[in-house]
């Protein structure tokens, strides 16, 4: 294989720290995808077309604010199974690099990155006292030393 970065679910998606999946979550997340789905096939879009009207400050379709309002509540209900219950979400049309979204406040985003930090940190911890790191299943073996003095060390040359 080549040397190039890949994306496995074990080591990235996975490793993540998400919290318990709740009936609130379970439910919200059926409501969106039913809803989505149906939204898309009435008005004949794909996903990003229908995500590009999420994020348009000047999109004021109904259908689009039911689907904003839906990620309102599963946006709450995640910080809710977090147990960040504090954490006032700030929706609204915000600039992000991405341009401008219909997404959390730029404040309460660098909390949550923050939080989750802490949250892995924590977790890595507890994985580390119970022997889970630390311990490689075929560590490298020690690279071999010359006997023989390297050039590149010998005075006078070069």
């Amino acid at each position: 294989m080549k040397g190039d970065l890949r994306y496995t679910p074990t080591d990235v998606f996975e490793t993540f720290a998400r919290p318990e999946l709740t009936d609130e979550l379970r439910t919200l997340g059926e409501r969106l995808h039913t809803f989505r789905s149906e939204f898309m096939i009435r008005q004949d879009l794909g996903l990003t077309k229908t995500y590009n009207l999420a994020h348009d400050p000047d999109c004021s379709d109904k259908d689009i604010a039911e689907l904003r309002k839906i990620h309102v509540d599963i946006d709450r209900a995640v910080a809710d199974a977090y147990g960040w219950h504090d954490l006032e979400l700030d929706h609204d049309f915000h600039d992000t690099r991405q341009g401008i979204r219909y997404t959390v406040g730029p404040v309460v985003r660098q909390e949550i990155l923050d939080r989750l930090l802490e949250l892995n940190h924590t977790r890595y911890e507890a994985e580390v006292a119970q022997g889970l790191h630390g311990k490689t299943k075929n560590p490298k073996p020690a690279p071999k030393h010359s006997t023989t003095p390297d050039a590149s060390t010998q005075p006078g040359l070069f």
